[in-house]
């Protein structure tokens, strides 16, 4: 058959003057890779399946990656587009702050030449009440609410479907809503001229419709109110519009990008006495829109630190697909060696016969990619869940990650068949049909490599897995300092300021509850701070500080360091935290915290915030009346925090609870959360970080072991006749499974030397960033190694087995 190939090439050759030689050549290697594709079953589905698997899970990772870095880049002009950043020095602290008083924009446009336009934007930072006037009963919490410039439609390009770009905005109590939004509310994007009320007082009128924000911009929106509708809601609003309050984003839109380091020299040149503060002197930065998302200042960020985790995981997966696809190629080398020799002797070169095996490879990967993107059509969905992701079908289409693809694929194949085409074009025709070739020239050493690596990626990935794991199970387990359990907490807005004291008692009467507080706060949730100097060193410190009644304490189960006598006003109550960062007395009930506040008590520390920061000096100032609280402009209002007996029927009190609040608040939907909830919302990066560790982990142990089990397959047939004849000579099963498992028992070893120490210095530095962490647990390695090495036995030993109960007459029948 060898034969008839290469005559049947040579024929071609002669008649090169019929047909173009090259097209001929192409369908030439295509035949003879689908028939070895044919020929070769098992290894041929191992190939593919080891493949599609990692390209599968490398697309979507590499998906989300790509998806992160292409944030808010849609808009047209996104690189001259800037927010506006401030940065205030107390001391040591350096405070940054991204709202700006109403006058603060149109001063900087006319002071900065370099400044083209500016868009203000207040989003809404707690949900507001949006209903249909007719169904005004059936009011909806919405949260992607905001008020913007007319400008808006102008400098980002947020295309609209009706309505006029830029007249939308231009009125008061006007605004755009998005396409979802007026399917939602109206059942139809014909909306125009329709009004919907806001927070159960005033109707907007729709003046636009939107398309919806794509999934990779951050700014999404619902309801785009104008920005003169804010200062006509409430006496409060037009007092912060008019006096200078810090409530607007501030988006630059500048003459050209390059001119960034000029404008701010000019923002701060113009702006200091703008914001009614000159003696704190802020230094006025800009981030520019493209950095926003990805570690931006008041930006969830969390993602920052899993793109270079990611990134280097999907990498390594398909290394390790590829690493196994080559390995196995080349693993069957002898196979293919009286092939290569008789073809080099009817006159083959070496670049065609690597051609060739291009060929094979780039068939083998285009059908693994296939397969993988099928693959990624149905597990896309399941595992954004589990990242907690959204990306739009838009992105997947899109040119730009169309060409991505492309791109990952031409580099799959060319690396996929380098090394096999390498090896495999090599072999010395005169030393093949000789009968001196031998195995070793495929490449054995090379396999080793590939093997190792593979190993020791899939014992890194087990020992980052268990390790995350340990640690996120830690901080779940991990004392606060109060008690979270059963503690339901209801966001308070300014229509239940009227009514909050009933309502508080009424909760307070309900059968299973046993006490009902007040905060302005809420705990994991955020905080406001204030500066004090340290007594002794006169420095500024930052502080923590709530207002609340005179039932926090008890009801959240924080414990007392030194009881308060009482809980006067303009007294307040200090952790520990605090007398040591302020420098306070060991002792500082009665001493002065700043001026007109005394220390009343003392508290220990507890972790409001998350347990990756640990505690923080804090302040806790007991109100006599918190309904002020809900009268204070700003997106915090206030808490109520609920504490439910365990025994109780927490399904039964939260619904009783929601028909009080309706009944003292009647325009604002009840919404309610659980502390715990919150508390685990703070490590939900950690919680993403564990579930894809697993992920990964599963894949790499899988691909690994569809390589061994295809280099065992091979080892078994080729060393068929060894065992055969070992098995005469009197040797054992167990010896046969003993001496085929042997070589793969070392690498594994080979490969805990290699992953373990990687992995104890990536994870030690992981952990560094948790003010609360465990030791470096040692049972997670030996662990590891030890579950390598059962999955590497129960692989290997499979075949192993099957190879040495053959009866050796059937081999040997023919010798």
């Amino acid at each position: 058959m060898l034969y008839l190939a290469g005559t049947d090439l040579l024929t071609q050759f002669r008649n090169r003057r019929s047909k173009p030689f090259c097209d001929i050549m192409l369908k030439n290697y295509l035949k003879i890779a689908i028939r070895s594709l044919f020929r070769h079953k098992t290894y041929s589905l191992i190939n593919v399946l080891g493949l599609a698997a990692g390209i599968c899970v490398s697309t979507l990772i590499l998906m989300f990656v790509v998806h992160e870095h292409s944030y808010d880049r849609f808009h047209a002009r996104h690189r001259d587009i800037h927010r506006v950043l401030g940065k205030v020095k107390m001391g040591d602290n350096e405070f940054q702050m991204n709202s700006f008083a109403a006058s603060f924009a149109p001063a900087i446009v006319e002071g900065v030449p370099l400044v083209a336009d500016y868009v203000r934007i207040l989003p809404s930072y707690r949900n507001v009440a949006i209903a249909d006037p007719a169904r005004k009963e059936e009011a909806i919490l919405e949260k992607n609410v905001m008020f913007a410039d007319p400008s808006f439609f102008k400098i980002f390009s947020f295309p609209l479907e009706k309505g006029n770009a830029p007249a939308a905005l231009q009125k008061p109590f006007t605004m755009v809503v998005s396409e979802r939004a007026a399917l939602k509310y109206f059942g139809s994007t014909d909306v125009i001229g329709k009004a919907l009320l806001y927070e159960g007082k005033h109707l907007i009128q729709i003046t636009g419709v939107a398309q919806d924000p794509p999934s990779n911009s951050s700014l999404d929106f619902d309801f785009v109110i104008s920005s003169t509708t804010y200062p006509a809601l409430t006496a409060s609003n037009r007092q912060n519009w008019e006096n200078g309050g810090g409530i607007f984003n501030v988006y630059l839109l500048l003459n050209s990008a390059g001119s960034k380091a000029l404008a701010e020299k000019g923002i701060n040149r113009v702006s200091h006495l703008k914001e009614g503060q000159p003696d704190l002197k802020p230094k006025y930065t800009l981030e520019s829109l493209d950095d926003m998302h990805l570690g931006g200042a008041f930006t969830d960020s969390g993602n920052n630190k899993l793109i270079p985790i990611f990134g280097v995981a999907a990498i390594a997966i398909l290394l390790l697909a590829l690493f196994n696809y080559m390995s196995l190629t080349t693993a069957r080398a002898t196979q293919r060696a009286r092939e290569v020799g008789v073809r080099k002797v009817v006159g083959a070169t070496r670049a065609g016969l690597g051609s060739q095996f291009y060929m094979e490879s780039a068939l083998v990967c285009a059908l693994a990619f296939g397969l993988g993107l099928l693959m990624v059509f149905y597990l896309s969905q399941p595992f954004y869940a589990l990242l907690g992701l959204r990306i739009d079908t838009s992105f997947v289409i899109s040119p730009f990650f169309l060409s991505f693809l492309a791109g990952l694929l031409a580099i799959t194949a060319l690396v996929a068949g380098s090394y096999p085409a390498f090896v495999l074009s090599g072999f010395a025709p005169l030393e093949v049909i000789k009968g001196r070739f031998t195995g070793n020239i495929g490449g054995v050493g090379v396999r080793r490599v590939f093997t190792v690596f593979q190993f020791a990626v899939s014992m890194a990935l087990i020992v980052g897995s268990l390790i995350v794991r340990e640690q996120l199970s830690f901080m779940q387990r991990k004392e606060l300092g109060l008690n979270k359990e059963q503690l339901l907490s209801i966001p308070l807005g300014p229509s239940m300021a009227d009514n909050y004291i009933p309502f508080r008692d009424a909760v307070r009467q309900q059968a299973g509850v046993s006490n009902a507080t007040f905060a302005n706060a809420g705990l994991f949730k955020g905080y406001n701070m204030f500066v004090a100097p340290n007594k002794i060193t006169k420095k500024e410190v930052g502080i923590v500080q709530l207002i609340v009644d005179d039932q926090f304490i008890n009801t959240l189960g924080i414990k007392w360091k030194t009881p308060a006598v009482s809980t006067r006003f303009n007294t307040s109550l200090v952790n520990e935290q605090a007398i040591k960062q302020l420098g306070l007395k060991k002792d500082p009930v009665g001493q002065q915290l700043i001026e007109g506040i005394t220390v009343e008590g003392v508290f220990e520390d507890f972790d409001f915030t998350s347990v990756q920061n640990g505690a923080k000096a804090m302040t806790l100032s007991v109100a006599a009346d918190t309904t002020n609280m809900l009268r204070t402009p700003g997106s915090v209002r206030g808490v109520m925090y609920v504490r439910m007996n365990a025994q109780s029927d927490i399904a039964a009190n939260v619904k009783a609870i929601g028909g009080l609040f309706k009944k003292y608040d009647l325009e604002t939907p009840f919404e309610y959360y659980f502390l715990d909830d919150a508390f685990n919302e703070t490590f939900k990066n950690e919680m993403r970080l564990s579930g894809m560790f697993s992920v990964f982990t599963v894949l790499a142990i899988f691909i690994a072991c569809m390589g061994l089990f295809g280099l065992i397959t091979f080892t078994t047939e080729t060393r068929t006749k060894e065992i055969s004849v070992r098995k005469v000579l009197g040797a054992s099963a167990a010896g046969i499974v003993g001496m085929l498992s042997r070589e793969f028992v070392v690498l594994v070893l080979i490969s805990g030397v290699i992953a373990i120490p990687a992995a104890w210095y990536f994870m030690s530095h992981w952990l560094e960033d948790f003010a609360y962490r465990i030791s470096m647990p040692l049972w997670v390695h030996f662990l590891t190694i030890a579950m390598m090495l059962l999955i590497t036995l129960l692989t290997v030993g499979f075949k192993a087995v099957h190879a040495a109960m053959v009866n050796p007459a059937a081999s040997l029948k023919n010798d």
